[in-house]
Formats: C-alpha cells, sequence, structure tokens
C-alpha cells in the first residue's frame, strides 16, 4: 500500500488542508440539533359531520348506525400522550445525533471523530460531505472506506459508534391551548384529533430529526364527568370510575333506570370541538332480551345520558321484570309497611323486580286482614298519592292481576281502618306532595301519629 509518487505534492497538500479540514468540520458536525419551533398547527378536519345550517344539532343516529365521533376517542386538555421513540429491530441503524469515530491505519491525519447533522450527513477528509443516516455500522464503514480508496490504496478503515443519539422519547400532557410541547420542536396542536390521526401528525413532525419508529399512546384519560338525565332513580352529573367508562358503568352510578323507564331509546349526546353536538341512541334492551354483551360505546367527558320515559302504548313485549332484574335498574327497593300489628311504619328493602307477594313477608299474615290492603305510590307528574286496593289472598292463590310490581317507594297499608282514615286525610289535603321526600315524611308523621311509633 503506497501514495502514487506521482500525487507526493497533491497528497501533502490535501493532507495539509485535510487537517484544516477537519477542524473545521469537527467544529460543526458536533453541533447541538438546535430546537425549531413547529409552528401550531390548527386542527385538521376530522370527518366530522358537518352541522345542518339552521341548527347547531345533528340528529340522532338510528341504533343500527354506528357514528364515527362516538367510536374513536377525541382528545382534548387533561389528556396525556407518551411518544416512545425507538429504533427498528436488528442491527444498529445510524441516524441524526449519533456520534462515530474512524480510524484510518497508517494515515492518522484521515481519522476522524463526528456526529450525524440534522440532514444526516457528516464531513469526511478528502470526501467533504456524505450520507449515513440509515446504513448499519458496516455499512457506513464500507462507504467510507470505498471514497477512500480514490485517495488511498486499500485503505483499512475501521469505523465504531462513539455515541448513540438520544432518546426522543416523551411524555406530554395536552394543555389548555389543545396543544402538547415536543422536545426539540416545540408546539403540536392536537386537540379534537384521534390517536390515530396525532400519531401521524407527531410521526411527521419527529421526520424533520429522525427515521426511528414512532409509536405513541395514552398514558392517562382525562377524568370523565357525564350527565345522566330522565329516567333514573338519581339525576345528575357523574364522575366515571373507570378509565373508559361505557353506559352500563355510568347507569349504576345514577342509582339506575326506574320501572317507567325505555332502554331501548337510551339517547348520548355529545358536543365537538366545533361546537355542534352529534346524538346517537343505543338500545340496552336488546341486549338484555339476548342475552349479549351491551352496546361498546365508550363515553366521554361532558357526555349527556338521556333515559326516556316510555310511551303509552310502547308496552308491547317490554318485560319490566327484565329490566328490574338487570344490573341496569336500581338494585334495590325500599318498601314501607304500614299496620297497626308492627305497631307503626316499617322499611323494608327488597331485591329490585320484586312484587306484592315478595312484600307479604313482611306482614303477620295470621292477624293482618290480607283481603284490605292498599298499595299507595308517589305520582310525581300529578305531585299526589294513588292508591290501589289489592287482595293479598288472591294474590297468593296465584291472582297475576293482584300481584303488582313493587316500585321504590311504595307504602303498603294494612287494615281496612288504616286505609279509610288515609283516603280521609287524602281528600283532606289540598296541597300536592312536593316530593317523593314530602310524601314519605307524610306516612312517616301519619304512622307517629296513629299508631305511636315505629322506624323508618
Amino acid at each position: 500500500m503506497f501514495i502514487e509518487p506521482s500525487s507526493h505534492k497533491r497528497a501533502f497538500s490535501a493532507l495539509f488542508f485535510v487537517s484544516l479540514q477537519v477542524s473545521i468540520g469537527l467544529i460543526t458536525s458536533i453541533q447541538p440539533i438546535l430546537a425549531q419551533p413547529l409552528p401550531s398547527v390548527e386542527p385538521s378536519s376530522v370527518e366530522f359531520t358537518t352541522p345542518p345550517a339552521t341548527s347547531e344539532e345533528i340528529s340522532p343516529s338510528t341504533k343500527e348506525e354506528s357514528s364515527p365521533q362516538f367510536n374513536r376517542y377525541f382528545l382534548d386538555t387533561g389528556d396525556t400522550l407518551n411518544v416512545i421513540v425507538q429504533r427498528p429491530p436488528g442491527l444498529y441503524r445510524l441516524g441524526i445525533g449519533d456520534s462515530i469515530s474512524v480510524s484510518v491505519q497508517r494515515f492518522p491525519d484521515l481519522s476522524f471523530q463526528a456526529a450525524i447533522n440534522p440532514e444526516g450527513n457528516i464531513v469526511v477528509p478528502l470526501l467533504g460531505v456524505i450520507s449515513l443516516q440509515g446504513l448499519s455500522l458496516k455499512e457506513a464503514e464500507a462507504k467510507i472506506r470505498s471514497g477512500l480508496n480514490r485517495y488511498v490504496i486499500d485503505p483499512i478503515v475501521l469505523l465504531s459508534l462513539s455515541g448513540e443519539r438520544p432518546n426522543l422519547s416523551f411524555s406530554a400532557p395536552i394543555g389548555q391551548d389543545g396543544n402538547i410541547i415536543i422536545p426539540q420542536l416545540g408546539k403540536l396542536f392536537v386537540k379534537g384529533l384521534s390517536l390515530e390521526e396525532v400519531q401521524e401528525k407527531i410521526r411527521l413532525a419527529l421526520s424533520r430529526i429522525t427515521t426511528d419508529t414512532v409509536v405513541t399512546y395514552l398514558s392517562q384519560i382525562r377524568p370523565v364527568q357525564v350527565t345522566i338525565t330522565g329516567e333514573v332513580s338519581r339525576p345528575g352529573i357523574y364522575t366515571a370510575g373507570v378509565v373508559i367508562p361505557r353506559i352500563t358503568d355510568i347507569l349504576p352510578l345514577a342509582g339506575g333506570s326506574t320501572l317507567t323507564a325505555d332502554l331501548r331509546q337510551v339517547q348520548i349526546r355529545r358536543k365537538l370541538s366545533d361546537g355542534s353536538i352529534v346524538s346517537q341512541n343505543v338500545d340496552l334492551y336488546a341486549s338484555l332480551q339476548s342475552g349479549a354483551s351491551p352496546p361498546n360505546l365508550r363515553l366521554q367527558d361532558g357526555d349527556a345520558i338521556i333515559i326516556p320515559r316510555r310511551e303509552l302504548g310502547t308496552d308491547d313485549g317490554y318485560d319490566r321484570k327484565l329490566v328490574a332484574r338487570s344490573t341496569l335498574a336500581v338494585p334495590q327497593i325500599k318498601v314501607r309497611i304500614l299496620n297497626y300489628a308492627a305497631g307503626g311504619i316499617v322499611t323494608q328493602s327488597l331485591p329490585n323486580g320484586s312484587t306484592f307477594i315478595d312484600v307479604l313477608g313482611g306482614v303477620n299474615l295470621n292477624t293482618a286482614n290480607l283481603r284490605d290492603i292498599a298499595l299507595v305510590r308517589f305520582d310525581s307528574e300529578k305531585g299526589k298519592a294513588v292508591t290501589q286496593r289489592l287482595d293479598g289472598k288472591k294474590a297468593l292463590a296465584g291472582d297475576a292481576s293482584q300481584n303488582l310490581a313493587l316500585q321504590d317507594n311504595d307504602v303498603i297499608v294494612v287494615g281496612r281502618n288504616l286505609i279509610g282514615k288515609l283516603q280521609n286525610l287524602f281528600t283532606t289535603i289540598t296541597q300536592p306532595f312536593f316530593n317523593v321526600q314530602s310524601f314519605l315524611q307524610f306516612f312517616q308523621t301519619f304512622g307517629n301519629g296513629f299508631l305511636g311509633g315505629g322506624s323508618n
């Protein structure tokens, strides 16, 4: 191995130039990758349905349809993303930020160290700028050897990795402005986008500084508060106790559905980031009938659930006892029993779906007049008590017309005298009951006054 005689002078001149070039190359090649602010990009369209011109609300989807706004999770303030930047499996491939050490045996002036710059290049003595991005160490070594072979016959080049590129993985909470902060790049707007869309957006942003694989996932989901109204025991705003809540997780928090609820037309309303509102109807009753899993619809923060009341004439085929036995209804009901034998008013807890026969277990059948029993129920729409006379003996004998399904806060009055006194009182009450609490308080006071005690 030798330097061609005709190029002695040229080689020594080149080596002097190389020393100067390497010095400059080392200074420029190891410069840190400067943070270049990424312009705050406005949210791209996410296949949102455009609201009608006359309304901000989009009509509910039918139960056979599945609106994309309910199938995907859309990011918002409070969510936290984890972004993992990982090298591809297999041989180590050089990338932006890697540092290499190159030794050329017998020609120390050609040896050098360099860091791969944001363009994926390094500066090599004699060769100038060459790209090593994506090459393995052996491939990079062979590329430098091939280039130097034009100046040095059969050069012995040894390349090693002197420093791995920094780990670009990061965790980013979504701020109030809808942005996340990407290290070395700056802000990126992600609010209102699905996780798949954000994954691609982050990958494109990071492609400016790396070619490694980018994986994005949700490490923390914002707390989910849902409003539930209509035919539930306790309407209100509830915070979901699970990370990814479904309707079946929220209904028990509200005490379950009432006996008058129509679970065939449960409506979910969601406000989108553009201010429009979409609705989705969900049939929970069908899954109860078939024994299948309930609809897998994921709720998001700010959703509203509306449980409608069954309309008159729509009860055909609707099994209220099936609903009462499910986890979608109030798990237990409280029924008050008022009779002389008990000495006042007694509260009995029963499983939802219980009937009149079930409550008779709390009545002394030997002393009570089973033919004179009244079921008193609060009518919230009319604000008054509704009384229905029942025959306990007929119910026990199998008369289905007398074995009514019980509801929460029903009152069972045993004895003709008590029923008569109650009816007299009801005829003299001119003011309606304000709510179920005042209805129950009336019976508590009545029981204490006429029977001298009792427990609630």
